[in-house]
């Protein structure tokens, strides 16, 4: 196996004192003036650009971004795929230093009308990496997990791995579920009527979902009343935490970590250390996303359930990145099958 050499993140100190005050301010510049860009997609490219602008200093003399020449874009893809890291990380911050020096061209073309995107005339294309197998959560496993969490009464992650499955949102949009929808009542049910009866749901607050801009597309996900069971549960074991530290609880979140200094809405990432945990006691790796792949899975292959209906569902545009990304059937072809033809 080839080892990934990592590329460190460029700190804010360094970022301010070393890089070229011209490429500093230009990049700055592009990613004030990138409304399309998501808040997570900004984040990684500030990042992104912070490793180019370190690249030109240590590979380039530091030259200013215009001066770039074609073969210079070519040294920093192969600088890139050096490291050893998947083609999605070297794509990334490829497209975020190609769409700064795109904002360039395009912008300043009065100013500098001989600069042309580096990047983008000096890529080539690169094998891409094999992505892992993915393999779904099983509802033995899922059941498993919810036995697991209910044997020690951690009914904050019992609740999230409940809500998280049955909704299928995401990572970034379980963080944003707020405390509020532990308040719903009888008189908050919503009824959806087919030829299978009707079906009741409460309605989750405005969630910011996965899209372009700095709103991206926001929803309210539908919550199931065995969901909500799990929710209020752990509300109330929240209530008896917080009275037990003696502390003030203003946090608006639904999951929180609390200790002496109080209550605290929880990032994202802490949902990825807790999967350590879930990983330990079904026995293999798993991570957040793989509740939603599961739950896809779980409902086109092993329930039968419409792929248009799971579709909207995980908020997708179109059923083929629904089939081909979330529903896993591990059905492959082999050339055993051609013996005897």
């Amino acid at each position: 196996m080839v080892e990934t050499i990592r590329i460190d993140p460029v700190s804010e100190e360094w970022f301010a004192t070393k890089a070229r005050k011209f490429n500093r301010k230009k990049i700055e510049e592009y990613l004030r003036h990138s409304p399309r860009l998501s808040p997570s997609t900004l984040q990684q490219y500030r990042s992104c650009l912070r490793i180019f602008s370190k690249w030109i200093h240590d590979f380039c003399g530091n030259k200013k971004i215009i001066d770039l020449k074609i073969r210079d874009g070519k040294a920093y893809q192969d600088w890139l795929i050096s490291h050893n890291g998947s083609s999605t990380t070297v794509n990334l911050k490829l497209a975020a230093a190609s769409e700064l020096c795109e904002y360039i061209e395009k912008y300043y073309e009065d100013e500098y009308p001989l600069f042309r995107n580096p990047i983008r005339k000096g890529r080539e294309q690169f094998p891409e990496t094999p992505r892992k197998e993915k393999r779904p959560i099983t509802p033995e496993e899922l059941a498993v997990l919810i036995t697991d969490l209910e044997a020690h009464k951690d009914y904050e992650r019992l609740c999230y791995l409940v809500l998280t499955y049955q909704t299928a949102c995401r990572r970034a949009e379980s963080a944003q579920f707020q405390r509020s929808i532990a308040e719903h009542t009888k008189d908050d049910v919503q009824v959806f009527s087919d030829s299978d009866g009707d079906h009741e749901y409460y309605l989750s607050n405005e969630i910011r979902c996965k899209g372009s801009g700095r709103l991206g597309k926001v929803r309210r996900f539908k919550i199931a009343p065995e969901t909500m069971q799990y929710i209020k549960q752990w509300d109330k074991q929240r209530s008896e935490l917080v009275a037990d530290k003696g502390v003030t609880d203003d946090a608006d979140g639904l999951f929180v970590h609390i200790d002496s200094r109080g209550v605290r809405n929880l990032t994202p990432a802490a949902f990825a250390y807790w999967f350590d945990d879930f990983s330990r006691v079904i026995g293999r790796k798993t991570h957040p996303h793989d509740l939603r792949t599961s739950r896809a899975t779980n409902l086109v292959v092993r329930q039968h359930k419409p792929l248009e209906a799971v579709s909207v569902l995980l908020g997708h545009k179109s059923e083929e990145t629904t089939k081909i990304y979330y529903v896993i059937t591990n059905k492959k072809d082999s050339d055993a099958g051609l013996i005897g033809v």
